[in-house]
C-alpha cells in the first residue's frame, strides 16, 4: 500500500491447570474467568467442578487503564474486559476478532495485511501496553504474551493527556503467579494452518515471592486466497517478584517476527461494484513479504507505602520495522483494467518509549470511604520513520482482471529498480501529561469525580532530507466530571462529561499535519451486578463530538492526502449482558447503535450528513453450556450495512451476519476443541481505508481449527 498510511491513527487456578477450557469457557462468553475456588472458599465447600459462582472481571484492578481504583462496576465509563481464556476458546487471532464480540468496537479492516483496525464509538481506538500509550502498531499482538485486554470507551484524555475520544485498548502483558500453568498446545485448520504455543512458568522461592514464565510461539498459515501465507514467532519472558511488603515489581518483554503477504484487497468499479472475481482472487505476487520484527520491554513497581498512600512507576519501549514490497491495485474499469502500484519499503519504523508516575491517597482514615485523590505524571515519545521506492513497471502500470492471477502476478514481478519515486517521510510525536482526579462520596448513595489534565505537545515532521518542520502548537487541558449514584448495593447509575485532545501525524495536501483532534463527550449509563456476582448488565447512552477528523482526500505521488472535517458528532446507544443465567449456561450479549453525523465543516454541502464507512448498528451474543467434561457454545456476530459515499453516490457494502460455533472436552490434564467460524459461509466485504479507491477486502469463508492442549 501506499508508503505513510496510517490506521485511524481455585478451580480457575488449581483445576483450570487441568481443565484451562472450562475456565474459559465463562471467560469465553464473558471475556472473562470464573474465579471458583474463592466462590466455593466462602462457601465453606467444595462446590461442583461445573458451577462458576463469580467472575474475575469484577475484580480486575482496571486502575492502571482508567487511573480510578474502584471496583469495574464503579467506574463511570463503559468498559469491556477480554482475558485470555476468551481468546482461547473463542480461536481469536486478531483484535479485529474482538471487535466484533465487542458492543461498541468496530473491525475497521487490516491495511496491506498489517494489523487489524478497531474503531470504539466510530473513532480510531488508541493502544496502550499496561496503562501507558504506545501510539499506533504496524502489527497485531500475539495474544499468548497477554493476560487479557481492557477495552474503554471513551476519552481517557485526563488519564493520557493525548487520547482518542472513541476510547484506548490496553494490553496487559502476561505475568507470572505460583499457581501460573505450565502447558503447551497444538492447533491445525484450514489452509493448512498450524501452531505451536508453548508456556513454562515456576516460583524461585519456597515462598512463591519470585515467579518467572517464558512464552514460545510459532505459527504458520496459508489462505482462502491464492498466494498468501503467512508466519510468526514469538519469545517471551517475564519476572514478576514481591521485593518486599508492600512492594512489587515485574519486568516483561519479548521479541515477535511477523511474515504475510502483503494484500489490499480488490478495486471496485466506480459506482462500488465488486469485481467479478472469486473469494480466492488475489492481485499482487505471492513473492511480496511484508517482514516485522518487534522488540518490546516494559516493566514497573508498585509500592503500598501505608493503607492510605501508594504509589506506581511504570516504563515501556517498543520497536517494530516493517519491511518488504507491498502490490497493489486500484480505479478499476468495465473493461477489467485497473492501475496497479508497487511499494518497496525499505524502512518503517515505529518507536515508542513511555513512562508513568502515579500516586493514589485514600481518604478512609479521615472518615471519607471510598475517597480518594490521584496524582499522575506521563512522558510519551513516539517516533515513524518511513522510507522506500515506488519502482517503476512495465506496460503502462494497468493489469486487466480478467488475465487471471499468474497474469497479474506476473505483470507485478516485472518490476525495475531504480524506482521511479523515492520517498523519506519522518515524523515526531512527545509530550509530557499532568493530571490529577479527586473521587468523593459526599453521601453514601452519591459519589462525585473530578479530574484535569495538562498536555504539552511537541509534533514535528521531516519529509526527504529537508528541515524538520514544527507542528506543536498549543498546551491543553481536558477535564472530566462524573456523579454515581448507588441506590441499592450493585445497582450503579451514572452521568459523565469528558474531554479529549489528540495530535495528528495525517498529511494534507499542502503538506502539513493535520491540526490535533478535539472532542468532548456527555454520557449516561448504568451497571448492574447481581448479589452473587454470577450476572453484570451495562448500558450507555453517549454523544461524543469531535473537531478536525481526518478524511481520505486525494493520493499525491502515491502518499495519501487527508483533510479535516470540521466537527462530528457520534451519538449512540451500547447494552450488555454477561454472566452465567443458569447453571452451567453463560451468555455474553451486546447491542450498539450509533449515528454519526457531520454537524460543522467548511464545505455546507457535508452538514447534516452521515459519515460514511460506519455501520449504524451492531450486534452479538455468544452462549455456552457445560455438562459433565464437554461443552457446546455458539455466537453470532452482525454487522449492518456501510455506507462508502456521503451523498451515496456509489454502493453500499451489504450488511452481514456469521455463525460461529465450537466444542470442547476435558479428559485429565488434556483438552480438545473445535471451532468452526462462519459456518454458513457468508460471503461479506470489509474496507480498509475508508475509500473505495483501492477496493475491499473479502471476509474469511468458513474455517475449522482443532487443537489439543496438556498441562503440566
Amino acid at each position: 500500500m501506499t508508503m505513510n498510511r496510517e490506521s485511524f491513527d481455585s478451580h480457575q487456578r488449581s483445576r483450570a491447570a487441568l481443565h484451562p477450557f472450562r475456565a474459559g469457557t465463562a471467560a469465553a462468553i464473558l471475556a472473562l474467568v470464573p474465579s471458583v475456588a474463592a466462590a466455593q472458599e466462602a462457601a465453606g465447600g467444595e462446590g461442583d467442578a461445573i458451577v462458576v459462582t463469580g467472575y474475575r472481571y469484577l475484580s480486575e484492578d482496571t486502575s492502571g487503564t482508567t487511573g480510578l481504583p474502584v471496583p469495574l462496576e464503579k467506574v463511570p465509563q463503559s468498559i469491556s474486559l477480554v482475558s485470555k481464556d476468551f481468546l482461547d476458546a473463542t480461536d481469536a487471532k486478531s483484535l479485529g476478532d474482538v471487535a466484533q464480540y465487542t458492543p461498541g468496537a468496530l473491525f475497521d479492516g487490516n491495511p496491506g495485511g498489517t494489523s487489524s483496525i478497531v474503531k470504539l464509538r466510530g473513532f480510531a481506538a488508541g493502544n496502550a501496553i499496561d496503562g501507558l500509550n504506545v501510539g499506533a502498531l504496524d502489527y497485531e499482538p500475539d495474544f499468548a504474551t497477554l493476560e487479557r485486554l481492557e477495552i474503554v470507551k471513551g476519552p481517557t484524555s485526563v488519564v493520557y493527556g493525548a487520547a482518542n475520544p472513541g476510547g484506548i485498548i490496553n494490553q496487559v502483558t502476561k505475568g507470572a503467579k505460583p499457581d501460573t500453568p505450565s502447558y503447551i498446545e497444538l492447533l491445525g485448520g484450514s489452509w493448512d494452518r498450524w501452531r505451536v504455543e508453548g508456556q513454562v512458568a515456576t516460583s524461585l522461592d519456597t515462598a512463591g515471592a519470585v515467579n518467572l514464565i517464558a512464552v514460545g510461539v510459532h505459527e504458520e498459515a496459508g489462505s482462502f486466497m491464492q498466494r498468501v501465507d503467512s508466519a510468526k514467532t514469538v519469545l517471551y519472558g517475564g519476572i514478576d517478584a514481591e521485593l518486599s511488603p508492600g512492594l512489587t515489581g515485574y519486568v516483561h518483554g519479548g521479541y515477535e517476527r511477523y511474515r504475510r503477504t502483503s494484500f489490499d484487497g480488490i478495486p471496485t468499479l466506480s459506482d462500488g461494484s465488486p469485481a467479478p472475481v472469486d473469494r480466492s482472487f488475489f492481485i499482487g505476487s505471492g513473492d511480496f513479504d511484508l517482514v516485522t520484527p518487534v522488540v518490546r520491554v516494559n516493566g514497573g513497581l508498585d509500592w503500598e507505602a501505608s493503607s492510605a498512600l501508594s504509589v506506581s512507576l511504570k516504563v515501556n519501549y517498543l520497536r517494530s520495522n516493517t519491511t518488504g514490497e507491498s502490490g497493489y491495485a486500484y480505479d478499476l474499469q468495465p473493461s477489467g483494467d485497473f492501475f496497479i502500484a508497487i511499494n518497496n519499503i525499505t524502512k518503517s519504523v515505529t518507536q515508542a518509549f513511555s513512562a508513568g508516575l502515579s500516586t493514589v491517597y485514600k481518604f478512609d482514615d479521615m472518615g471519607l470511604t471510598d475517597s480518594f485523590v490521584t496524582v499522575a505524571a506521563n512522558y510519551q515519545s513516539y517516533d515513524t520513520k518511513q522510507a522506500g521506492t515506488i519502482p517503476n513497471t512495465p506496460q503502462g502500470d494497468v493489469g486487466n482482471i480478467f488475465d487471471g492471477v499468474d497474469a497479474i502476478e506476473a505483470l507485478f514481478n516485472t518490476r525495475t529498480y531504480p524506482g521511479i519515486f523515492d520517498y523519506s517521510l519522518n515524523r515526531r510525536l512527545r509530550y509530557f501529561t499532568l493530571s490529577t482526579q479527586a473521587n468523593i462520596k459526599v453521601a453514601e448513595p452519591l459519589t462525585l469525580l473530578a479530574g484535569l489534565s495538562w498536555a504539552k505537545p511537541d509534533v514535528s515532521k521531516q519529509s526527504g532530507t529537508g528541515p524538520w518542520q514544527d507542528f506543536s502548537g498549543d498546551s491543553q487541558t481536558s477535564l472530566r466530571l462524573a456523579a454515581t449514584l448507588e441506590p441499592v448495593r450493585g445497582l450503579n447509575f451514572y452521568a459523565s462529561y469528558s474531554e479529549s485532545f489528540q495530535p495528528q501525524l495525517f498529511i494534507d495536501a499542502a503538506g502539513g499535519v493535520l491540526p490535533p483532534l478535539t472532542g468532548e463527550q456527555y454520557e449516561v449509563g448504568f451497571k448492574y451486578v447481581s448479589s452473587d456476582r454470577r450476572l453484570l448488565l451495562t448500558g450507555a447512552l453517549f454523544d461524543v463530538r469531535q473537531s478536525n477528523q481526518a478524511r481520505y482526500d486525494q493520493t499525491i505521488d502515491l502518499i495519501d492526502r487527508y483533510a479535516p472535517i470540521g466537527e462530528v458528532r457520534h451519538r449512540g446507544l451500547e447494552l450488555q449482558a454477561v454472566g452465567e443465567i443458569a447453571k452451567g449456561w453463560q451468555v455474553n450479549a451486546g447491542l450498539a447503535i450509533l449515528d454519526p453525523t457531520i454537524r460543522r465543516d467548511d464545505d455546507p454541502m457535508l452538514i447534516g450528513k452521515t459519515i460514511a464507512f460506519l455501520p449504524k448498528s451492531s450486534a452479538s451474543i455468544y452462549t455456552s453450556y457445560e455438562f459433565g467434561d464437554a461443552f457446546v457454545g455458539g455466537g453470532i456476530r452482525y454487522v449492518d450495512s456501510v455506507k462508502t459515499d456521503i451523498d451515496r453516490a456509489t454502493r453500499d457494502l451489504p450488511s452481514y451476519t456469521l455463525v460461529d460455533v465450537s466444542a470442547g472436552y476435558d479428559f485429565g490434564r488434556f483438552r480438545a476443541q473445535i471451532n468452526v467460524k462462519n459456518v454458513f459461509d457468508k460471503h461479506y466485504f470489509v474496507n480498509n481505508y475508508q475509500t473505495l479507491f483501492y477496493g475491499n477486502v473479502v471476509g474469511e469463508p468458513r474455517s475449522v481449527t482443532v487443537s489439543l492442549r496438556a498441562n503440566f
